[in-house]
């Protein structure tokens, strides 16, 4: 049967590619934005009125370059240990969780999860071309932290059809897609804040040329060194209410995935992503650190069971830690936590939380 021979966990935010002397502009395209979402309560505040609202914490926090040089080259260092872990694990399937932000998933169809089985999958190197009032420096290096040549990646299909009958069979819905359209594009309402009071900030993309999602295409490119074995995509809508997982049913996921993995009765050698996360784009430590202790403790039931008022807009990433996590249960495979990199770019705790572990 498949063996399942290492988990990883790591952020893919496009910070890392960016040069740090370029960090403190982000600060600047952080003011443009209305929807940002603040722990513990979700509530939902503009730039100016966030400032406010954490400028007690915020005091002392360093935003220097100096600091922000130790943080990119802290994480940059850890994803080189992974990028080495994983290449010496040679594993023959490489599955991917993580999830879509305006990519291929808009309001005219937004699977709660979705497993890719085509043959391949293609990835396409963004645009460098800034849009109205983006920096066109940020741009650039933003595009290539998701790859920078043209890819068509072998996807394991068979695997995959396996996988996803297994899951059918055993009562767990899943979407699936065998193909990428030629062009996507759409809205996507942010439905943040109470059902009742729900801010729905709505953002519309072109219709365009869009292949692997961001969250595929840093592992392909910056942990596979543009040369990846045969992968598995698997996708969770952690970004998007109203129809977001809850940290229960991602953690059913990856205790359903598990179970397909050692259903499968050839001898195969199986690597577990888990990209994205985790909290972001307000930056909040102490969720990421109820996750990561969460994870490191084994502990299914904090798991299932975190706060989901804290796993809101892009912070919903961490579900995709917590599926891996379950996916791990039982493995007899160890969580070493290779940093937590807490990044604040501005006065408004505007920033992300860097997380990158390995289980073997």
């Amino acid at each position: 049967m498949a063996q399942i021979v290492l988990g990883i966990g790591t952020s893919h935010t496009a910070m890392t590619k960016v040069p740090p002397e370029l960090w403190d502009r982000y600060a600047t395209l952080d003011r443009k934005r209305s929807d940002y979402v603040y722990p513990p309560d979700a509530r939902v505040l503009d730039f100016d009125n966030g400032a406010k609202y954490v400028a007690q914490d915020m005091a002392g926090r360093s935003r220097e370059l100096e600091t922000f040089q130790n943080q990119s080259a802290a994480a940059n260092q850890a994803l080189d240990t992974l990028a080495e872990t994983l290449k010496a694990a040679q594993p023959d399937v490489t599955i991917i969780i993580s999830d879509d932000q305006d990519e291929w998933f808009y309001e005219s169809n937004m699977p709660r999860f979705l497993l890719y089985w085509g043959d391949s999958l293609t990835l396409i190197p963004r645009t460098t071309v800034a849009a109205s009032g983006q920096d066109a420096d940020l741009a650039k290096y933003q595009a290539a932290a998701y790859g920078e040549t043209r890819l068509d990646v072998p996807v394991a299909s068979r695997f995959g059809r396996f996988v996803l009958d297994h899951l059918l069979e055993h009562d767990f819905d899943i979407a699936h897609s065998t193909y990428a359209e030629p062009s996507y594009g759409g809205e996507v309402a942010r439905r943040y804040g109470p059902s009742d009071d729900e801010v729905a900030s709505v953002k519309k993309t072109p219709q365009h040329e869009q292949g692997m999602p961001h969250g595929f295409a840093f592992v392909v490119h910056r942990l596979m060194n543009d040369q990846p074995s045969p992968i598995l995509p698997i996708f969770q809508n952690t970004c998007y209410p109203p129809n977001m997982p809850t940290p229960r049913r991602s953690y059913q996921l990856g205790r359903a995935l598990a179970d397909a993995i050692a259903a499968w009765p050839e001898d195969i050698k199986v690597a577990v992503v888990a990209s994205g996360g985790l909290s972001h784009f307000v930056t909040d430590e102490e969720s990421d650190r109820m996750v990561l202790d969460a994870l490191q403790r084994g502990d299914s039931t904090a798991l299932q069971n975190l706060p989901r008022e804290r796993m809101v807009s892009a912070g919903g990433e961490s579900l995709n830690w917590v599926a891996l996590g379950a996916v791990m249960e039982g493995t007899g495979l160890s969580m070493e936590l290779l940093d937590y990199v807490p990044i604040y770019r501005s006065e408004a705790a505007t920033g992300i939380g860097l997380a990158y572990a390995r289980w073997q």
